[in-house]
């Protein structure tokens, strides 16, 4: 037959369950603690921009901060096209063809060689 041991009232029960309710504590609580702090802050801040909404759109925010805003978002969108304009692209330019190409170039090529400027360069030695 196996031999049991008998414990004393005060031995080790007692510590193994504070232990075991310490750590159901840890294991249970300190989650459900921050859960509850992170909803409340959460919820504080969602209320806070449905308030300050609700007081732009029923005219209870002042002039001066709507003008701010207004102000610097007009800053920001200023700066945005002055970044697009600095880059100097223009979309209403077309590719030309290669014949439009050959094209220009044989119009200036005969420019070039009409026969009073044939005559000049041949007079004034210029190339």
């Amino acid at each position: 037959m196996a031999a049991y041991k008998f414990r004393k009232p005060g031995d080790n029960a007692a510590s193994n369950k504070s232990e075991r309710e310490r750590h159901l504590l840890l294991k249970a609580g300190v989650p459900f603690v921050l859960f509850s702090i992170l909803a409340a802050w959460v919820v504080s801040n969602a209320l806070d921009g449905k308030l300050k909404e609700m007081e732009t759109s029923q005219g209870k925010q002042s002039v001066s901060i709507r003008q701010a805003k207004l102000q610097e978002e007009h800053e920001d969108m200023m700066d945005r096209l002055g970044k697009i304009v600095a880059t100097e692209f223009d979309n209403t330019k077309r590719i030309q063809r290669p014949e439009e190409v050959l094209a220009t170039r044989r119009l200036e090529r005969q420019k070039r060689n009409k026969w009073y400027r044939r005559a000049w360069r041949a007079v004034s030695g210029a190339e």
